[in-house]
Order: C-alpha cells, then sequence, then structure tokens
C-alpha cells in the first residue's frame, strides 16, 4: 500500500517527466556572475616570470605563490601562499577587483571596485614585492571602475616556431621567425634598459589613461583622454578589449548598451594626448546570438541569465603556413544556462556561445583623381569592415573526476584515428614516435620561453617529470633516454654554438644568456632532491654555471670603477674591497681545479686505467658513469676549458697585485695566504689544460673534422659527460704522457687531502655528510650558519643569505645578487626553513 501511495503521488505531481537538472559545478555561477560585471575581474594572474598572484577570498589581500623544486625530494610543487600585505595597506582594505602583470612578469598592476590602481615591482624575491606607485585616495565612486586594462608591448622581436618537421634521418627539424611586436611602446629609453613598462586602462564612463614609466625608470607618468562620451547610465561599460595594431596603434572594443563599439587609437606622447578613431558598431546582438540552430541549443533569448561575459580581441598576426598577415578577429562570449528558481529553464545545459568577427582592411573604391587628394599618412583611405561567422557553441554536459589507474597519451594519426598508448606499453616503434614528438613539443615551448620576457621554463620542467613518472614509471634507461633526446634536441633549436675549441672570445659566450639557460634546464633535469646524487650531466651543468658565475664576477668586478671624483686613497680602498668579496670565489675555483686534477689521477690510478696502459674505451665509460664524476668532461669540453683559462688569468693577476702590496695590507696578505696552500703553481694547472687542448686540436686537424662534427662532438660531451670514441685517443694521452708530468711536479698528498667536499660533485661519504650539516652561500661561496635567514632558488634549490647587497655596493653587483647562478629567481623563505639540519638528516637517513 505504501508503495501504491508513492506511485500515485508520482503521477500526480509528474516528477518523473522532469528533465533531469545536469549539476553546476561548485562556485561556477558567482565566478560567471564577477565575469558579466566587469571584463577587469581577473583574481589570478601568472606573471612571465613565474610569480602566481592571486586575490585572496576576503577579497583585500594579494597572495603570491611559485612553482619550485622541493629540496629533499626534487618534486616540483607549488609553494605555499605568501600575504603581500602592503597591498591591501595601500588599498585601504577595499575590495580588490583586478590583477594584470606586465609582459616582463616584474610589474604587477592591481584595481580594487572604486577604480584605485597601484603597481607593486617583484626584484629581490619570486615571493615578495615592494610598491612602485601608489593609488590616489579617491572617493569611493563606482563610476572610476576599471573594465579595460592592457600592458603595452615593448619594442622588441618575438620568436614564432614554425611546424617541427621531421627529416628522412629520424631528426627534428625547427624553424622559425622573429615578427616585431605592434603597437605602441613606452617612448623613455634607459640605458640598463631598453625598454620601459606601460599600460593603458579604460574605465566605465570611457576614460582613457596612459600610464608609464619615466625616463628614470622609478617615477611613473600619466595622461588621459575619452574614448567616447557616455551620457545616460545605460551607456556604461561594461566589458572592453585591447590589442596592438599595425601603425603602432590600439585597437579597442567596448560592450555597453548591448551593443559592441571598435576604435582604433593612436598615441601622441610628445603632446600626450590620443587620437581616437570609431570604426564599427554592432547594434544588434541579441539576433547573432540566437542565430543557431534549435537542435544545438535552445534560443538564449529564452533565459534572461544569458550574457555576455568576456570581450577578446585577437591581433593581427602572420600565418605561419603562408606567411601572410591574417587581420584582427574580434570574439564575443556570451553564457546562458538555467535559473534558479525557475522550473522552464531547467534541463538546460550549461553552455558559451563564441561569436566572431573579423576586422578586414579594405581600400574604398575611387575615382583616381579623389585618391591625390587622399593624405600622406600611412593607412589613409582604409576603413573596417566587420565580417561576422557562424557562432560556436560549448555545451558541458557535467564535470567529473576520474581516477585513472594507469596513465595513457592520446594522439592522432594522419587517416583521423584516435590512438591509445598505455604506460605499460612497451617502448615498441609506435610508442617511441609518440615520445618523440612530446619531446618536440616540449622543445619548442622551451624555445619560446627562451625568447620571451624572462628565463621562467619551470612549468616545463615540472612537465617533464610527470611524464617520467606516470608515464615513463621512472625507468632509469627510458628516463635517461627521454632526458638526453631532450638536451639534444634542445641545444639544436636555439642554435647554440657549444663549441668553443678555436679561438672564440670568452666575452662572447659571457654575453649570451642562451648558455646559462639550457645549461639551467639541463641542470634541473638531473637534479632528484638531497636524498639522491645529481647526475653526471647534472654535474657537469653544475660546474661550468658555476665557472660561468665566476667569469663574470671576476670581469664585472675589474671593469667597475667607484663613481665621482674620489682621490688615489678611496680608489685603492675600494679595490681592496672588491678582492675581500672575491676571496670565496677564488677558494672555491682553486678546489675545483684541485678536484678536477685529484680525480684525473683517481681514475688513471685506481679507476678506468689500473693497468697504466691505453685505456679500453667501452669499460672506460662504464666506468665513468659508476664513479659519476664530471672531471674528465670538465678537461675535455671546450666551454669549461675557456672559462678556466678565464678566471685563471683575473687570478694570476690579482696573485701578481698581492705580491707588490706585501704584507703590509691585510686584505692582500690574506689572498697571498690563500693562493700559497695550492698544492702546484697556477702556471703549472695551466699548462696541464693547455697540454689537453692541443691535443685535442691536433686530433681536430689531422682528422679533418669538420665544424658541424665539432660541434656534434662538443654537444654529446656537454649532455652525456663521456667523451666520445673521436677523442678518446686524447684521452690516451693525457694518461700516460701527461700523468707523468703531474705526478711528478704536483703534491699528490695535499691534493688527496684536500677538502672538495663542499664542491658538491663527489658522492662520497664525506660529501653526503657536509652536505648534511653545512650550508654554502652560492653567490659568495662561504659557508652559513643552519639559522642564517636564506633565499632559496626555486630551481636548482641553492641558498644565498637573505641580506641587502652592502651600501654603496655597484650596480653590477646588486644586479647579480638577484638571480642564481642558474638564472632562475630567489623564493625567500619565512622563518624556520623546512630543510632544517633534523629534517635533511632525517630524510637522508
Amino acid at each position: 500500500m505504501p508503495m501504491m501511495m508513492d506511485d500515485e503521488l508520482d503521477d500526480l505531481f509528474g516528477d518523473q517527466n522532469l528533465p533531469s537538472l545536469t549539476p553546476v559545478p561548485r562556485g561556477l555561477d558567482q565566478r560567471i556572475d564577477h565575469l558579466r560585471s566587469s571584463s577587469c575581474s581577473q583574481r589570478i594572474a601568472w606573471s612571465n616570470q613565474g610569480c602566481i598572484a592571486s586575490i585572496a577570498e576576503n577579497g583585500c589581500h594579494v597572495i603570491l605563490r611559485n612553482l619550485n623544486c622541493d629540496p629533499l625530494t626534487g618534486l616540483w610543487r607549488l609553494s605555499q601562499g605568501e600575504d603581500a600585505k602592503v597591498v591591501s595597506t595601500i588599498h585601504a582594505a577595499h575590495a580588490l577587483k583586478h590583477l594584470s602583470w606586465n609582459h616582463s612578469g616584474t610589474e604587477l598592476a592591481v584595481t580594487d571596485i572604486f577604480g584605485s590602481l597601484s603597481i607593486f615591482s617583484v626584484s629581490v624575491a619570486i615571493n615578495r614585492c615592494t610598491v612602485t606607485k601608489r593609488c590616489a585616495v579617491d572617493a569611493e565612486d563606482n563610476l572610476n571602475a576599471i573594465v579595460g586594462l592592457a600592458w603595452l608591448h615593448q619594442d622588441r622581436t618575438l620568436l614564432l616556431p614554425r611546424p617541427a618537421a621531421k627529416l628522412q634521418d629520424g631528426q627534428w627539424a625547427f624553424s622559425g621567425y622573429r615578427p616585431k611586436l605592434t603597437g605602441p611602446h613606452n617612448p623613455h629609453v634607459q640605458q640598463t634598459t631598453k625598454n620601459k613598462a606601460a599600460f593603458v586602462t579604460v574605465t566605465r564612463t570611457a576614460v582613457l589613461r596612459m600610464v608609464y614609466q619615466g625616463p628614470d625608470g622609478t617615477h611613473w607618468l600619466e595622461f588621459r583622454g575619452e574614448l567616447d562620451t557616455v551620457s545616460i547610465p545605460s551607456d556604461l561599460l561594461t566589458h572592453v578589449a585591447i590589442c596592438a595594431d599595425k601603425d603602432s596603434s590600439l585597437l579597442i572594443a567596448t560592450y555597453g548598451s548591448e551593443s559592441i563599439r571598435t576604435y582604433r587609437v593612436e598615441v601622441d606622447w610628445q603632446a600626450q594626448r590620443f587620437l581616437v578613431e570609431h570604426l564599427k558598431t554592432i547594434e544588434d546582438l541579441a539576433s547573432t546570438r540566437s542565430n543557431l540552430d534549435p537542435s544545438v541549443l535552445p534560443s538564449m533569448s529564452a533565459y534572461p541569465r544569458s550574457g555576455l561575459y568576456h570581450l577578446e580581441i585577437l591581433p593581427s598576426a602572420p600565418d605561419v603556413l603562408s606567411k601572410e598577415t591574417l587581420p584582427p578577429v574580434l570574439l564575443a562570449f556570451f553564457c546562458s544556462g538555467p535559473i534558479e528558481g525557475d522550473h522552464t529553464t531547467l534541463g538546460a545545459s550549461l553552455s558559451t556561445t563564441i561569436v566572431r568577427w573579423e576586422l578586414s582592411s579594405l581600400k574604398p573604391e575611387l575615382h583616381s583623381s579623389f585618391l591625390q587628394l587622399a593624405s600622406k599618412k600611412s593607412g589613409a583611405g582604409l576603413y573596417v569592415d566587420l565580417q561576422s561567422f557562424l557562432p560556436v557553441v560549448l555545451s558541458v554536459a557535467s564535470l567529473r573526476l576520474l581516477q585513472v589507474p594507469q596513465a595513457y597519451i592520446e594522439t592522432l594519426t594522419d587517416d583521423g584515428e584516435c590512438c591509445k598508448i598505455d604506460s605499460r606499453t612497451k617502448a615498441d616503434t609506435e610508442c617511441l614516435a609518440v615520445i618523440e614528438t612530446i619531446i618536440a613539443a616540449l622543445v619548442i615551448q622551451f624555445s619560446i620561453a627562451c625568447s620571451s620576457y624572462g628565463n621562467h621554463h619551470d612549468d616545463i620542467s615540472a612537465t617533464m617529470q610527470l611524464f617520467q613518472k606516470d608515464f615513463l614509471k621512472d625507468d632509469w634507461g627510458r628516463v635517461q633516454n627521454f632526458t638526453n633526446a631532450f638536451l639534444n634536441d634542445m641545444y639544436r633549436i636555439v642554435s647554440l654554438d657549444v663549441d668553443y675549441s678555436g679561438d672564440k672570445k670568452t666575452e662572447t659566450y659571457l654575453k649570451s644568456g642562451l648558455y646559462q639557460k639550457t645549461l639551467s634546464m639541463q641542470l634541473s633535469l638531473g637534479y632528484w632532491g638531497e636524498q639522491r646524487h645529481r647526475s653526471l650531466s647534472s654535474k657537469l651543468a653544475l660546474a661550468i654555471l658555476q665557472l660561468r658565475w665566476a667569469a663574470l664576477t671576476f670581469a664585472m668586478g675589474f671593469r667597475t670603477h667607484p663613481s665621482g671624483s674620489t682621490s688615489a686613497k678611496e680608489a685603492e680602498a675600494h679595490r681592496a674591497e672588491a678582492v675581500r668579496s672575491f676571496y670565496g670565489i677564488i677558494s672555491w675555483i682553486l678546489s675545483l681545479r684541485n678536484f678536477v686534477v685529484d680525480e684525473i689521477i683517481t681514475l688513471a690510478t685506481r679507476g678506468i686505467n689500473r693497468t697504466r696502459g691505453p685505456p679500453d674505451y667501452e669499460s672506460s665509460r662504464a666506468r665513468i658513469h659508476e664513479l659519476n664524476t664530471p672531471a674528465l668532461a670538465l678537461i675535455f669540453v671546450s666551454q669549461s676549458r675557456l672559462l678556466f683559462k678565464y678566471v685563471f688569468r683575473f687570478i694570476r693577476m690579482l696573485g701578481e697585485e698581492a705580491q707588490q702590496h706585501g704584507f703590509k695590507d691585510p686584505v692582500w696578505r690574506e689572498l697571498t695566504t690563500l693562493l700559497s696552500k695550492s698544492p702546484a703553481g697556477l702556471h703549472q694547472f695551466e699548462k696541464f689544460f693547455a697540454d689537453v687542448e692541443k691535443t685535442v686540436r691536433q686530433i681536430y686537424d689531422n682528422e679533418r673534422v669538420s665544424d658541424a662534427e665539432r660541434r656534434d662532438i662538443e654537444r654529446e660531451m656537454l649532455i652525456s659527460g663521456c667523451i666520445p670514441p673521436r677523442l678518446w685517443p686524447a684521452v690516451e694521452v693525457l694518461f700516460t704522457t701527461t700523468l707523468d708530468v703531474v705526478l711528478k711536479e704536483f703534491n699528490v698528498a695535499d691534493l688527496f687531502f684536500h677538502d672538495i667536499s663542499w664542491l658538491g660533485l663527489s658522492d662520497d661519504p664525506e660529501s653526503d655528510r657536509w652536505r648534511e650539516k653545512h650550508r654554502l652561500d652560492v653567490i659568495r661561496k662561504i659557508e652559513l650558519p643552519m639559522h642564517a635567514r636564506i633565499r632559496r632558488c626555486t630551481r636548482c634549490c641553492s641558498v644565498m643569505e637573505d641580506i641587502a647587497p652592502p651600501r654603496g655596493a655597484a650596480g653590477w653587483l646588486i644586479n647579480m645578487w638577484r638571480s642564481c647562478i642558474c638564472g632562475n629567481w630567489w623564493m625567500g623563505i619565512k622563518g624556520e626553513d623546512e630543510t632544517s639540519n633534523g629534517k635533511r638528516q632525517a630524510a637522508i637517513a
């Protein structure tokens, strides 16, 4: 009987005939309402430098996060949020509305609901910001709210890759082009900064505002103008889209009063004004967005909740295939869905309709006599025509989170079929082809990151780590093959000349930032945290980056003189202070030099050449990988030899200058003592490296090795850390003739007992214990107390003391302290460091 009663009630109310309501994801309704109210409602912004800024739940604070490598496990993770309290203080606890980073990723613009705008800079650590422009305390008026904000491009080119093509030999061919960024640019140029930041905003009342950095780079200037006249409340703007256009102009689209209006705006920097030209107006948006197939989606006009929530202009860009310039495209995003409490809309799925228009520049057909009256100004006689396309509907039936037991990859074949490759699939031909395609895609993305404004590619490193873990199952052999293939294509796509075996200048090498970026990626891919030792390839990259840093420090320090008219005594004091700052770096170089020679002796006598005869190639290569030592590669890789010679020259100059000063000055006396502890004279080490370089050159000349072959040999040594067969005769000479000279002229006992544990290049227990109990400032090369405040590199996990540069420090020193030796950002560590001594010992144990 109760069951019959239930059935009768169901028939009475007809519940079985009601459509099933598709669950809407939590928080989506509120987010869509924010987007419909204003186009400036971006609550999360990720900069090109890797800093992620977000507005807190209370709406009054900004939280900074960033990707970083866990120093214990080597896994990439998102840092804990750091509250930028200066933001809420300056905005007087008003509700924040919009966040936007500039293209270089160092300046953050913050706006609140009343249109107040402030700018913050990230310069010392990625999770810290300082104010550079304070917002004016205006009246709380919603009409001043900003609904459009866009940063101007810098006057530079940008690398755009073309589709990669696979050659007959199985390698990928990469190509690209560098179009110049369009639009207006900040006209002020500084000696240290080619371009400065600038951005334009639009308020609800259609007021234009240009904000830009002044000539000194510290003050921000601005001027204003009107985009259009807003006379009645219904004309107030809610959405604005801004993009750069040709002829140093801007394209602006606005939405208000159920219509979209487009403008072209030119900037007159001298007169500090805007030149506004109205292009087209799209009035009948209701018919445009409802002109859909009823079988696809019911008319959007039937739902009062439907409306525009995003407006965007895609700028004109060259087609990668046809090389023709594509016109700008205007996109309008409309959302529709069920209304809470309205049974007539139950069952309607949440959907987005994208309406597109192409902004084409056309020439009017005029008689030739009229064309003679046209202005000589570029672009005269052109007008814009809006060509509409069929709207695109994106409908989401439901969103679910699935627990996937096995990772897999889906790829489309040439015939359009979808191919699924499970992670359990063996490395057959089909699987390898997909992996090669993935490597090519990652390499292209890395090249874009290298040519962009910053040095941020941590997201690529994190993606590769997940791929190695989920798809390759951390299989050592497959991971190594994957890493080596990526590094090989990485060096090829950036067209980096890694061969410095000829007479090439060191300054050319130091000025190129690509060497640092590529070595930084190589360093990152072989780091698995303090619980495991670095790979041979990662150790080699670490040593070369350290040598590059030392060479830059010496070059900048010796060329910098105190500013202003100073006396000879003040200049001498400045010189002595610079020398004092070199102590740690010189000590590190001498230890690295001793490490290389001692490891060569160990390899020759107890390692790969126990018989003291010519070493066998295959067994020697396996032995080098087993010992995991980069010493042999540091001698034969031309980059490291070049840097060794460069820093040796500066140390020799300092030693000669110390002898001239004698033992009266404590600065020079301490330097003399430091140099006297060496197991051999500096000239003996220089001769040691010169003999190796002479042998390598003789092999290249005798075998007539081409430049392309030399680059391949150098690239193979740089990636693998092993010597290729063509240079193995030079290794035989090293372990026979050169070694006999070393044993006679060097104090082998001093080399053996010299402390090299702090270099981070050895896997012996003594080095492991040193890393457990000590911290090394990677910039100054000095040991830090375990309780010292530190900054940690987000990529390689190196640390430096969290202190300000010395008072009166040179500008080059301040700039070099802003980033790690690998080129990545520092992250400030608040409170007790998570990798404290106790935790590290417990984790390693």
